[in-house]
């Protein structure tokens, strides 16, 4: 065997691989400027039209567009009866709801903290680790909770939890099982989603935008149906989902928080 010759295919092969690489390397950093680029570009001309129209952008709009699928979502309930052998609990099924008195309620320790509060109750509510707290729509009465999918709220799930002289007197839970199906596609970016809401007249001038979070939702009222990605803008105190795919404008559910 002519190992000379072999030497050398072998050093070119390992050339010409290094060089792909750095190609490839090259590609991907491009590609990443470029889309940065293009983010930081449509922020600009969001803002300036929010601006324009007279609407003030009171938060920051996340700059991720991950890809996502739907959820089926199935509600089974929370089975009250196991509660009920939680001592100092008082627990009811509602509709797609599970309604828990604490008897005597709980006093509060430390500083008003939602996500401390679900630590303290913890031991009278279950799945209390699955749960994200939502600052934008809660206060001195009440704290709204939403169930968490890989990290993303479900706008369908709240958890209430109802306060009065510094005490947690009870609260309001729904629970989905969660499981995710096949076909990911990427989202739109939170600023088209405010840009469609203001295009719509739906966000009008003079109206002050609170908060725009990446989450799912489904505007069916039923024990099994079906959540899409969505991103949720809050502004004036009134909030509405823009389909994260499609860019549709997704329909209120027939109950409202």
């Amino acid at each position: 065997m002519d190992w000379s010759r072999t030497k050398t295919i072998l050093i070119w092969a390992f050339l010409l691989l290094d060089l792909f690489l750095l190609y490839q390397v090259y590609v991907t950093r491009i590609s990443l400027w470029n889309d940065k680029e293009v983010a930081q570009s449509e922020k600009w001309n969001t803002e300036l039209y929010l601006n324009q129209q007279n609407i003030t952008l009171d938060t920051e709009v996340p700059q991720d567009t991950p890809e996502m699928s739907n959820l089926d979502a199935e509600y089974i309930g929370i089975n009250p009866i196991s509660l009920h052998e939680i001592s100092g609990l008082q627990a009811t099924v509602e509709k797609m709801a599970l309604a828990a008195k604490l008897d005597p309620p709980m006093q509060i320790r430390g500083q008003l903290n939602p996500q401390e509060f679900l630590r303290q109750i913890g031991p009278r509510l279950i799945y209390s680790d699955q749960y994200v707290a939502d600052p934008y729509q809660s206060n001195q009465a009440r704290l709204l909770y939403w169930q968490v999918y890989d990290k993303m709220p479900v706008f369908v799930a709240p958890l209430e939890m109802y306060l009065d002289n510094g005490a947690i007197l009870g609260y309001r839970q729904t629970f989905f099982h969660l499981r995710k199906q096949q076909g990911e596609r990427q989202v739109i970016s939170g600023y088209a989603a405010l840009r469609s809401l203001v295009d719509k007249q739906i966000i009008s001038p003079g109206e002050r935008i609170e908060n725009v979070s990446l989450g799912y939702y489904g505007s069916y009222d039923a024990d099994i149906q079906t959540l899409v990605p969505v991103w949720r803008v809050v502004h004036d105190g009134k909030w509405h989902f823009v389909n994260a795919i499609t860019g549709a404008l997704e329909r209120p559910m027939v109950t409202q928080l």
